[in-house]
């Protein structure tokens, strides 16, 4: 019996919603499992850090009252101390029963031990002081300050774990969505070539809000948050866009408490050591008028020297602390940068001259002016030529050069000193990364300079790069819009 056009076309159709049917349920499946673990995100790994900062938020409070009743013993200021370390233990305890990492386990378990410690040593100093009896206070101190040390390191620790997590998470979802992509492109295609309007519906309203999910994940992973998901879209995938939003605004709200985190631990350290470094001025200057005592004077400038050094350190963590937040303030001005790099390389000459290494300008007499922040962009060529002197070896030279391509203005850096591997060229330009060449341990250094670099580059519309050749040198280049 021969098959009439009629029931061709009713097979025809029903192939087509068949296979229209088993792409609906397939995404449908995909995209609940999504849901559930981004759900999972939101839910467990948003909380964990919620009360990672609700525990760094407990011990400033156990701090605070420990040290006001070391002043002034006083019952009650004890009892807000008892208070904020038993809300601490409980804080410890809803963790701990959120996650089943053994390593996140591990190091809750270290916090604790690190917690109990700090408080029983603050229990025997109340013992001392409500007995009246007397103690050495210092070596409590130090003490105390050491058990404090290893919960704030373990409490970092923790964070980082919690966010290494979550972005493994996060890439595994990419991975996930990939291949509901795939699939729903692949059934997609066959109904396309069935001829019928159906599967194009389908792909347009499945797949591509996927495949902008899944260049998002992409982003997230990189770790560039940008704006919230707005696909035109099924319901289901719909809140699955907004259920990823909400992953995002958590991410963000983690990665703002780590900034926040560095700001206020660098702002904290700032005010003691500039003290310390004034107070050390002023021994070393009465030791200069006695004009003895040679032993004590070195200590001193050892001190100086490393206090300088830890106020750069920290100055440098704030300055990247609020690029990274946006809050740095730019003086954009139209101005010639030649005397500003005649000017960093008379400063740095003399440190070059030491090592009798020379320095080379090979500057374009007719520059055009570029809008930029001159302070701003003054350190940007202090820390390309004082990075550059720093690896460039004994009797060595730098070559300072600027060219114009199209509407660019380039300025270079070029050194002879052991040069940069080619896997290590895309992170050379990442906060507190150093990579590790020939005789790297007798060269110090904190790996802020170029991210500070980086930052103010982009924040002036350009863009900074490096080309190396081990054993040849490299050369950092970076580009000003005309």
């Amino acid at each position: 019996m021969k098959i009439t056009i009629f029931a061709r076309l009713v097979i025809g159709f029903l192939a087509i919603f068949i296979l229209a049917m088993a792409v609906s349920v397939y995404a449908i499946i995909q995209l609940r499992k999504l849901e559930r673990d981004t759900q999972s995100i939101i839910l467990i790994d948003g909380r964990l850090s919620e009360y990672e900062k609700k525990l760094g938020d407990l011990l400033l409070s156990q701090m605070r009252y420990e040290k006001k009743f070391i002043i002034s013993p006083d019952d009650e200021l004890y009892t807000q101390f008892l208070s904020a370390e038993k809300e601490f233990y409980s804080q410890l305890a809803e963790i701990k029963a959120m996650t089943d990492s053994p390593v996140s386990i591990s190091i809750l378990e270290k916090i604790q031990l690190f917690q109990e410690h700090y408080k029983d040593l603050f229990n025997i100093e109340v013992q001392y002081l409500t007995s009246g009896q007397t103690y050495n206070a210092d070596d409590y101190k130090s003490e105390k300050e050491i058990a404090v040390n290893g919960i704030t390191e373990g409490l970092n620790a923790f964070r980082l774990f919690n966010e290494r997590n979550t972005y493994n998470k996060v890439k595994e979802l990419g991975k996930a969505e990939v291949k509901a992509s795939k699939v729903a492109i692949v059934i997609g295609l066959a109904s396309l070539f069935l001829g019928t309007i159906i599967s194009i519906f389908i792909t347009l309203n499945i797949t591509k809000p996927l495949l902008v999910i899944k260049k998002r994940t992409r982003d997230i992973a990189k770790g560039e948050f940008g704006k919230d998901l707005e696909l035109t879209s099924p319901p289901e995938i719909g809140e699955l866009a907004r259920a990823f939003n909400t992953m995002c605004n958590k991410l963000k709200e983690i990665d703002k408490i780590k900034t926040d985190f560095y700001s206020f631990m660098s702002h904290e350290l700032r005010t003691p050591l500039t003290t310390i470094n004034e107070g050390t001025n002023l021994l070393i200057e009465g030791l200069n008028d006695k004009g003895e005592n040679k032993k004590e004077q070195r200590l001193l400038r050892i001190i100086k020297e490393e206090s300088n050094r830890m106020i750069s350190l920290v100055n440098s963590l704030l300055d990247l602390s609020k690029m990274e937040a946006g809050m740095m303030e730019f003086n954009f001005v139209l101005h010639d940068i030649k005397p500003l790099i005649h000017q960093v390389t008379r400063e740095i000459e003399p440190i070059a001259e030491k090592r009798e290494i020379r320095i080379e300008s090979d500057i374009t007499n007719k520059l055009p002016k570029v809008k930029i922040d001159v302070n701003m962009i003054l350190q940007v060529l202090r820390n390309l030529l004082v990075n550059a002197v720093k690896f460039t070896p004994k009797g060595g030279n730098i070559r300072v050069f600027t060219k114009t391509i199209e509407d660019q203005l380039q300025v270079s850096v070029k050194d002879n000193g052991p040069g940069i591997s080619e896997e290590h060229l895309d992170i050379i330009f990442d906060k507190f990364q150093q990579v590790n060449i020939l005789d790297s341990n007798k060269i110090t250094g904190t790996g802020l300079g170029l991210s500070i670099v980086k930052h103010i580059i982009i924040a002036h519309g350009g863009k900074v790069w490096v080309k190396s050749i081990l054993g040849q040198g490299s050369v950092f280049t970076f580009a000003l819009p005309v």
